[in-house]
């Protein structure tokens, strides 16, 4: 049939031991180049853009076609479910280059790294997928068994085995959205893993990829759990590693093979359960009646009880919740309230770090020595409350490198206390507006602040579930670790955008201004655009260090209206600091062109964070012209003397045609 050809060409068993983090299969088409082809140049496209695409990708998923007919190249990367996007990126481009040293000279290959899978080939494989192609049994497979044994009975090893593939592999089919796992680092579609409570334990991994049909997932799981079934019950392999180009299944002994906790917990099968026991002779027939019996009864008995325990254990939990709804916060940390004044010396000035809109930060030390930052909300207002509970459910659940982490929450009386941990070079505004020569950043620290902060967006954006705007970005909002890596910081304004939905309206826009975007702070419309107003704004003041509040130029009110002013003239670079020459310089351009970018008035003429990413990461992305940008104010405004509102609002300006004299690298 037509539909093979589209499948995986060659199946290869192997058994080895399996390294972690390395390609444990690998699949040839067995098609070779031919003389004078294009296809090791067209491959080499793919390369450098497919891992970018399923990094950035919500799913961790993406396809391309690359080249020309008849020459085009079609590609295909997936990410595990649970790897976060640079892990993501490294693995395609790592399965990339294993691809060519396992197949050199072949136009196609599958590869099964342990966090990702990459397929590519001349031939238009995605075409499989369609409903008069798609055939379960065509399904070619790879798979990989470590030799080392369980020392279990075979029968009882099989039927735990069996159990875990199939809680795994019905879970990933019946959860085809990522809302559907309560694990918010679990980000793809079709995904689900499972811990085991065997001993030792047995850790499973289902995954399909995401443009599957639910009942192609379910077919596809369904072929490689029968593909395990040879394996078990004989030599008790220790993992088991099965693939084809659409889905993967997993399992390993003693060993997890995915980041985080698991999302399913599964209960071991019975030592002695039906499929581990002995064959019952005649004699035996009636005693063993009476067994089963007394085990089935004393399993409905025990059942009944644990209904009726958990019932009762779940309304003692409602009642504490409406009795204090900080209860749902179990995931954070309580404090007392004295174990806080003891730690900051009962607040003292000489601990303050830093004051905002909606309470004081001040420096504490525990007792253990561990060093922390506690913000005291201003008032015990119903606003205040409404900060610290949404500021907690939202963190209690977030973790990325580029968020601050939260340690925990104190509610007493009129005190209503965040504890985070400490950063220890406070926060970017220091960085960037004060004078002082010890606090200059150099270019490859700023390039990484910036990227740092766009990376947390998309962690916000697109990776948390659910997703969540800032509302409230800001230098001060951004702090620096050791390493001078970002962490954006106060979530007390954040909001959450339900499962299919791309705006929300608040009646009170409230933020910083300067940093709100204009539909936002007029109209209240609240969309993951408003952050990106706000991105553009620090790229902004990171590559100027200049507020955006304030302005040097002449006939302008801000620091957005002084880089446009600049820009149009191809003067830009007087607005950089002097370090920031040749090299650096030009790599300083392509931020500002991106920063323009992203405060332009019209929220859909922003691009959206995950392109943000590439254009930073991209020097050969070629970047469109921006248009004049939102708020700002030509030489017809009003002078500086006039009172004049932050809050105007300017007609759309096209400035095609504009000439910029600073060429940098595209």
């Amino acid at each position: 049939m037509v539909a093979a050809g589209y499948a995986v060409l060659v199946t290869i068993i192997a058994v080895q031991v399996l390294p972690p983090a390395e390609s444990f299969m690998m699949e040839c088409d067995g098609n070779p180049q031919t003389a004078n082809s294009t296809f090791p140049s067209t491959l080499k496209l793919l390369a450098a853009g497919l891992p970018g695409n399923a990094s950035t990708s919500p799913n961790g998923f993406a396809t391309a076609t690359v080249g020309t007919a008849p020459g085009l190249v079609y590609g295909m990367a997936l990410c595990r479910g649970d790897t976060n996007a640079s892990s993501c990126r490294a693995c395609v481009a790592q399965a990339f280059r294993d691809a060519q040293a396992s197949c050199p000279g072949d136009t196609g290959a599958s590869m099964y790294e342990d966090g990702c899978v990459l397929r590519f080939s001349i031939q238009r494989f995605l075409d499989f997928l369609g409903a008069d192609q798609w055939q379960v049994r065509e399904i070619t497979f790879s798979s990989a068994a470590a030799p080392q044994t369980v020392a279990v009975s075979a029968a009882w090893f099989g039927a735990a085995v069996r159990a875990i593939l199939t809680a795994v592999s019905n879970h990933a089919v019946s959860s085809p959205s990522p809302a559907a796992s309560s694990n918010s680092t679990m980000r793809s579609k079709y995904f689900a893993t499972g811990e085991e409570a065997f001993n030792p334990r047995i850790y499973g991994l289902a995954q399909c990829i995401p443009n599957l049909a639910q009942a192609q997932c379910d077919g596809c799981l369904g072929r490689l759990q029968d593909e395990a079934a040879p394996y078990l019950g004989t030599n008790n392999p220790r993992s088991i590693d099965l693939g084809s180009a659409w889905c993967i299944l997993r399992y390993s002994v003693g060993r997890p093979i995915y980041d985080g906790q698991a999302m399913l917990q599964i209960l071991a099968p019975p030592r002695h359960s039906p499929s581990a026991s002995p064959q019952l002779g005649p004699g035996n027939t009636k005693i063993a009646a009476g067994i089963y019996a007394g085990i089935a009864c004393s399993v409905v008995l025990i059942l009944i009880l644990s209904v009726f325990a958990f019932i009762r254990f779940k309304r003692k939990i409602k009642t504490a919740e409406d009795d204090n709804p900080f209860k749902k916060m179990a995931r954070a940390l309580i404090f007392d309230l004295t174990a806080l004044q003891e730690a900051t010396g009962n607040f003292s000035e000489a601990n303050k770090l830093g004051e905002g809109g909606y309470g004081i930060v001040y420096k504490g030390i525990l007792p253990d020595g561990q060093e922390i930052a506690v913000k005291k909300l201003l008032g015990a207002t119903e606003h205040g409350l409404h900060q610290l509970r949404n500021e907690v459910l939202l963190l209690a659940e977030l973790q990325h490198k580029n968020l601050v982490r939260l340690q925990g929450f104190c509610s007493h009386r009129d005190d209503t206390l965040l504890v985070y941990e400490y950063i220890k070079n406070g926060s970017l505004d220091n960085f960037l507006f004060d004078a002082s020569e010890e606090n200059t950043l150099n270019w490859e620290q700023r390039y990484n602040i910036i990227l740092g902060i766009a990376k947390g967006i998309l962690y916000l954006h697109e990776d948390s579930i659910p997703r969540i705007i800032h509302r409230d970005l800001k230098a001060n909002n951004i702090l620096l670790d050791e390493e001078m890596d970002p962490k954006i910081a106060d979530f007390g304004l954040a909001r959450l955008l339900q499962e299919g939905h791309t705006h929300t309206q608040t009646t009170r826009a409230a933020g910083t201004l300067g940093y709100m975007a204009p539909e936002y702070a007029v109209h209240g419309s609240v969309s993951p655009k408003i952050d990106i107003f706000s991105f553009g704004v620090l790229v902004l003041e990171i590559i100027t260090r200049r507020r955006n509040c304030s302005s040097d130029y002449g006939d302008t009110v801000n620091l957005i209206s002084d880089v446009w002013n600049y820009w149009t003239k191809g003067t830009i670079s007087q607005m950089m600091d002097e370090s920031l020459n040749g090299y650096h310089q030009s790599q300083a351009l392509r931020c500002i062109h991106i920063g323009l970018l992203c405060v332009q008035s019209d929220p859909d003429d922003r691009p959206q964070i995950s392109t943000v990413i590439f254009m930073l990461t991209r020097d050969t992305m070629e970047l469109h012209p921006p248009a004049q940008p939102a708020f700002f104010f030509g030489t017809e405004s009003p002078s500086p003397a006039s009172p004049r509102s932050d809050l105007v609002l300017e007609d759309d300006g096209s400035w095609n045609g504009v000439t910029i004299t600073e060429p940098y690298p595209r």
